[in-house]
């Protein structure tokens, strides 16, 4: 790899780390400035999960309609527009015009989405390997803990006659969205351009291994979002805690999830992917488990931390493995077709814990687990898959 590809390398993570500061001080905060804003919970889950829909919409029309894409250029104008919308938001939260609000909110969440699933192609085209794709995840990951923490210290203090609130973590977000934006339009590579000739899609559904880690993305996605999607709030309602000390809760969680992601991706990783499987998704379900026996404040902290802990390590097994099945020619179009799957999961897991939130802990994690059998069963289908494929290669 050049010195070139290395520099962009450096951008692109440096990138993410500025927009992770950017979501960790805003998002689950967003959760909770919306319902200020008068709106119910389960509205706040309709409006999350219809920003995560039409994100998927817009790929499924980038997929189907649009045959060359500049997936650089694409993200740069995303980062603009995402400039605009958070900037509406906090306008429309100064002149207390709800609609305004809303409409700004939903549209940087599908920016948000289309963030995301615009990253990983570039570094992929630059440098595919399993590690480089845990380590854009470890990245984010800590920049988003990161801006977590600083908001969670700072939401709720007075400085003077200063009163630090929701607003001023939206314009934080904007702030450090306009660092990462500098960085995105500093990457300078016309090459990361890519192609979607009419079989692409046709090569990537013959493989049978990535028809089933679609399905299991989905649910995986959709079984993750109905317990935690909306975690700052389920915090908050079940345990009295304020969102300040929701958020610091969290961020621990997620901290010590990445030092151990770390850890996991260095040393802690199992040779046997059944094992890894296992542990990944096997202590999530145990305590969840405990969460629908015994629903109480104690008993939730303790299954939400375990969840948060382990969610960040073994990505390189469960995914990355999987995303790198796919040469340069085929990534854009494949991981658009994993955010289509992505997005519908995240979207419909969200509107479940929106409807189930004012039920209980019982119905919110009961459904959680039903479907983690189904995500536990296709992981392990998976691994099984390769391990045939790779036994029918050596022959």
């Amino acid at each position: 790899m050049g010195l070139g590809q290395n520099k962009n390398i450096n951008l692109i993570f440096l990138y993410l780390a500025f927009y992770g500061f950017s979501v960790g001080v805003w998002s689950d905060f967003a959760q909770i400035w919306l319902k200020e804003q008068d709106i119910t919970i389960s509205n706040i889950g309709i409006i999350i999960a219809g920003a995560t829909f039409t994100a998927g919409i817009i790929v499924i029309f980038m997929t189907k309609y649009i045959k060359k894409v500049n997936e650089l250029f694409l993200l740069k104008n995303i980062f603009v527009f995402k400039l605009l919308f958070l900037s509406l938001m906090l306008v429309g939260s100064f002149l207390s015009i709800k609609l305004l609000c809303i409409t700004a909110f939903i549209l940087d969440s599908i920016a948000n989405n289309l963030i995301v699933s615009a990253t990983y192609p570039i570094i992929s085209y630059i440098l595919k390997s399993e590690r480089s794709y845990s380590t854009r995840k470890l990245v984010e990951y800590a920049g988003i803990d990161i801006g977590l923490l600083l908001a969670s210290l700072l939401i709720g203090r007075q400085i003077g006659s200063f009163i630090i609130d929701y607003n001023t973590m939206l314009m934080l977000s904007l702030v450090f969205t306009l660092c990462s934006t500098i960085c995105v339009l500093t990457i300078k590579n016309g090459k990361i351009f890519f192609t979607d000739k009419k079989n692409i899609i046709k090569n990537i559904f013959r493989d049978k291994i990535l028809c089933v880690y679609f399905l299991y993305f989905f649910i995986s996605q959709m079984a993750y979002f109905a317990g935690l999607g909306m975690q700052l709030l389920t915090i908050a309602t079940y345990t009295g805690f304020s969102s300040s000390t929701a958020g610091l809760f969290i961020v621990i969680g997620c901290i010590c999830g990445d030092f151990f992601g770390v850890l996991a991706l260095k040393k802690l990783t199992p040779k046997n992917d059944y094992l890894t499987i296992i542990i990944k998704f096997g202590i999530r379900f145990l305590f969840y488990l405990a969460i629908v026996i015994f629903p109480t404040k104690e008993v939730l902290l303790i299954g939400l931390f375990a969840s948060l802990f382990i969610s960040r390590a073994y990505e390189n097994k469960t995914d990355g493995i999987y995303i790198n099945r796919c040469n340069k020619a085929e990534v854009f179009t494949f991981s658009n077709l994993r955010y289509i799957f992505g997005y519908m999961g995240k979207g419909f897991g969200t509107l479940i814990v929106g409807f189930t939130f004012g039920f209980g802990l019982r119905y919110i994690f009961g459904i959680c687990l039903s479907l983690m059998v189904l995500q536990i069963t296709s992981a392990l289908c998976l691994v099984k898959m390769r391990k045939n494929e790779a036994k029918w290669l050596l022959c």
